[in-house]
């Protein structure tokens, strides 16, 4: 018998309401969900459903309007403005659809900002940026500027970003919704790789269900509830096979 990893994030009887002229529209209807260590959970759904407001509370943005989201022993919503930004921080990668980038800085030292923001320096930062680089097979464009490169390229330079200050876990919302599907399939190998050989949490939101083969588990919602929740046995044997080549 397989032992249970730990729970790491704890989300009970949350939602979330939005204000909209004199209405109050619910967006998350009472969300129960648990995520253990390691885990690479896709949240699914149809657009609207409310997948990119849980994962936004979930990573300590958007507030809910009752319920609570703990994160290993903390109940992050309890905490202060301030508490939750150094949180994330130290604790949380994030990739989004369309990443930010300085244009005046190259692509290695674009990956080392968020160690220059938590207080490393430059020198260190970059050191870092260069193994994370090679980590995502794009060394060779290094010293190039980040608008060179190619919507795929960019989004494995995110995730070498996401990955800098040594993340719990990683969080990103819809990271492959303006690729091809061929520069999906690249991205969505490499996640799941990195989550299984270091053991990071991953959470994220995905319209593309050629992806869902690549997750450890599948969450789907509909109309701000889970409707269903699947671990995905499949994507053992892939992990497997894909280590054996590496």
């Amino acid at each position: 018998m397989v032992e249970e990893k730990e729970i790491v994030i704890k989300v009970m009887n949350l939602k979330k309401s939005f204000r909209v002229g004199t209405q109050d529209i619910q967006v998350l209807h009472g969300i129960n969900l648990e995520v253990r260590k390691g885990e690479f959970i896709l949240l699914v759904g149809p657009s609207g459903c409310g997948k990119s407001t849980l994962l936004h509370t979930i990573y300590g943005l958007e507030s809910p309007t009752e319920g609570t989201v703990t994160i290993e022993l903390d109940d992050i919503w309890t905490q202060s403005k301030d508490w939750r930004a150094n949180f994330r921080n130290k604790n949380i990668g994030f990739i989004p659809q369309q990443p930010f980038w300085i244009k005046s800085l190259t692509v290695i030292e674009n990956i080392a900002i968020p160690g220059v923001i938590a207080g490393k320096t430059f020198h260190e930062s970059v050191t870092i940026a260069a193994k994370l680089i090679e980590l995502v097979g794009m060394g060779e464009w290094a010293n190039h500027r980040p608008f060179d490169l190619s919507g795929g390229q960019q989004q494995r330079i995110a995730l070498a970003r996401s990955l800098l200050l040594n993340p719990k876990f990683i969080i990103a919302d819809e990271p492959t919704g303006n690729l091809d599907m061929k520069a999906g399939e690249v991205l969505m190998t490499l996640v799941r790789n990195i989550s299984k050989q270091f053991g990071i949490t991953i959470l994220m939101v995905t319209h593309n269900t050629d992806q869902y083969k690549f997750s450890s588990r599948i969450v789907s919602m509909v109309d701000g509830k889970i409707v269903s929740d699947v671990i995905n046995q499949n994507s053992f044997d892939m992990i497997e096979e894909d280590m054996k080549k590496s």
